[in-house]
């Protein structure tokens, strides 16, 4: 009996993470660093990024991403608008019923929320220190220093105002632009509110890239595992090279 199609996609994009993860797992710190400086070059010389006020970054783990420090501060000290992701929300401790004893309240868990939002950072300082979740990816809090809520991209009520510019992350691409993510679809998501809130507003969704090390783009003869629900980003920026897809609104 043929395996039904999702199943064995599914199972093939699980294997290529774990073959990935394996790759970068071996990669040095200073040959990231180097690959690294190389992404941020052609992102910070390029006619997009030139025209982009709004910027959304992700924030890079410690192992097998394009670091993003030296595009985070440029942002900042550019004067444009940067915004990075929070994935994590704090779930409230359970509360007891019955009589109890008055204990200090229990410190927060956190967990992966349903989706991610783009939070603002208004200088480096703030860049600088945001702390790490339990999960090791350093986020912003949801207020300011002040107690006031700090500005998502998407929520107007709290100044934001739409991203030009998309930077993502993700674990293996291919020459034809397909890329795998790591899989719990928070920027696929992400994308399709931030064009429906683009689309509202009678304006062009964000331009998307994803930023890649040279490992992470498979041979000319390989494909991501992909079907028509999977989106093809506008490029993918590597050390060496521009993959640029013909419907691709990037502008090096």
């Amino acid at each position: 009996m043929a395996s039904n199609p999702a199943t064995a996609l599914r199972a093939a994009k699980r294997q290529l993470r774990k073959s990935m993860a394996q790759k970068l797992s071996l990669m040095r710190a200073d040959e990231i660093a180097s690959q690294s400086r190389k992404v941020a070059e052609q992102v910070l010389r390029s006619q997009t990024y030139a025209q982009a006020r709004a910027i959304s970054v992700y924030i890079h783990m410690n192992v097998g991403e394009v670091v993003t420090n030296h595009i985070c501060r440029s942002i900042l000290k550019d004067g444009k608008r940067l915004y990075v992701p929070l994935f994590a929300s704090p779930a409230a401790p359970a509360v007891a019923s019955g009589p109890t004893v008055p204990e200090a309240p229990a410190p927060a868990k956190t967990e992966f929320a349903t989706d991610m939002i783009m939070l603002r950072l208004r200088d480096v300082a703030e860049y600088e220190s945001m702390a790490a979740n339990r999960w090791g990816i350093r986020e912003p809090p949801l207020t300011y220093e002040d107690g006031t809520m700090r500005e998502q991209a998407l929520d107007e009520a709290s100044g934001g105002d739409g991203l030009d510019l998309i930077l993502a992350p993700g674990v293996a691409f291919d020459e034809l632009g397909g890329r795998l993510g790591h899989g719990k679809g928070y920027y696929d998501r992400y994308l399709a509110r931030a064009d429906e809130w683009a689309a509202h507003k009678g304006r062009q969704g964000p331009v998307t890239v994803a930023l890649a090390l040279r490992e992470q783009v498979l041979p000319p003869s390989e494909r991501v595992p992909a079907d028509e629900r999977d989106r093809v980003l506008d490029g993918i920026i590597s050390p060496d090279t521009s993959i640029l897809p013909p419907s691709s609104r990037w502008r090096p």
